[in-house]
């Protein structure tokens, strides 16, 4: 087996997968490895929303291509990758109106489609969704949500068929650095080498990062979505819209004939990566109907949903998300090693940015600079800063952030 690569990626997620995609695309030799199997961890418990408008422009044209990007996808596979349904943003009060007719005129200035709507459109896109106690709506036509594992699927696909090389199963245990550069990584097994090595590792990222001596500005937090079952007598499309309901913290798309739920709550669980065991999987979560932070979530859904309630037959996923201290991504090098890239922390985004973070991790690796103006994501923002070596200072701002997710306004 071949042990030389240009670009070696640690993490198999949906960020890792789609930049080996976009290297590979580009003649580069790349090696993914992941110390389980591809997209066990975030990714495969994500729910998987897109919503492209950002308050920053320049990532939102990212975000348009990346959806350019899962079109050519589609095409070149034959597969249906992402199910356009459409989004709402609502708002109950005058200063939340005003924050979604900020959001549009934003989304507007940019050519993005995206318009306030009427009470009735709203219904018609959402028909299960309370709206009475509602005073401003707005609506993007070309949001939607993806099976995260099929887009997965599509990046591996796509890369192997251009050359790139997969490991599943492989832990790396230590990253080669000799005269300041990268050099490679060693796994229990063998060796690797390559000249840039991208750690995508989620939620362990900052223990990769440790690895190279290197702070890592993220904390791991428990997130979780609730799935209803199919309700006789209610009926709910697959192409039903999306919503965000920012005041009551909560997302919703349609899934399987039920209403999927999510909820940014204001106490999220922390987890030390380092004190799971070696074959933790994250699907193999368990969490009890009658733990505070479900039971704050189904609170907040019947707010927008009536018919949910702690009686709704439904099931609960927990993922773990990485979210940093400011609510942005952490791409690109690390000034203090030459050749060593971060690509992680993207605060419960992660399954949809991908479709651009590859974009994004090519260009600046292939030609060391980014066509978009993503200062706001770079990997070393963070540096200089007091409490960049303090982890518990750091894992107290993700947490804050965390818990305003949805009280800032434009963040998807």
């Amino acid at each position: 087996m071949n042990t030389s690569f240009d670009v070696i990626i640690i993490g198999g997620g949906a960020s890792g997968c789609s930049t080996a995609m976009q290297l590979s695309l580009q003649g580069r030799s790349v090696l993914v490895l992941d110390k389980a199997q591809f997209g066990s961890g975030s990714t495969g418990q994500a729910a998987g929303l897109g919503a492209q408008l950002r308050s920053n422009p320049s990532e939102t044209r990212l975000l348009m291509e990346g959806m350019e990007v899962v079109g050519e996808m589609e095409s070149r596979l034959n597969e249906k990758i992402f199910t356009r349904t459409g989004s709402l943003h609502v708002a109950a009060t005058e200063d939340r109106a005003q924050e979604l007719r900020d959001f549009v005129e934003s989304g507007k200035k940019i050519g993005f489609d995206i318009d306030l709507v009427g009470r009735e459109f709203a219904k018609s896109r959402l028909p299960c969704m309370r709206n009475d106690d509602l005073i401003e709506f707005c609506y993007c036509p070309t949001d939607g949500h993806f099976a995260p594992s099929e887009l997965l699927n599509g990046y591996i696909r796509i890369a192997r068929d251009a050359g790139a090389t997969f490991l599943s199963h492989t832990r790396v245990e230590d990253i080669n650095i000799s005269g300041g550069s990268v050099k490679g990584v060693h796994t229990a097994g063998a060796s690797f080498f390559a000249p840039v090595v991208i750690n995508a590792a989620g939620p362990w990222s900052y223990l990769v990062a440790e690895l190279t001596q290197t702070p890592m500005p993220t904390a791991t937090l428990g997130h979780y979505y609730l799935v209803t079952e199919p309700v006789q007598g209610l009926q709910i499309s697959q192409t039903d819209a999306a919503i965000r309901d920012r005041a009551n913290r909560i997302y919703s798309r349609p899934e399987m004939g039920g209403l999927l739920v999510g909820s940014y709550e204001e106490e999220p669980v922390e987890y030390a990566m380092e004190a799971l065991p070696e074959d933790f999987q994250m699907s193999e979560i368990r969490i009890q109907r009658d733990n505070l932070n479900v039971a704050l979530l189904i609170e907040a859904a019947s707010q927008r949903f009536p018919f949910i309630n702690e009686r709704t037959p439904m099931s609960v996923t927990t993922g773990i998300m990485t979210f940093t201290p400011d609510g942005h991504a952490l791409c690109g090098p690390v000034q203090d090693v030459e050749g060593l890239y971060h690509c992680t922390g993207f605060n419960g985004r992660g399954v949809f940015q991908s479709t651009s973070v590859g974009i994004l991790m090519a260009d600046l690796i292939c030609h060391g600079h980014s066509r978009y103006q993503m200062e706001h994501l770079a990997a070393d923002r963070f540096s200089g800063e007091q409490w960049i070596d303090d982890r518990e200072s750091i894992k107290n701002r993700c947490r804050n952030r965390y818990a305003n997710h949805y009280l800032i306004a434009s963040k998807g």
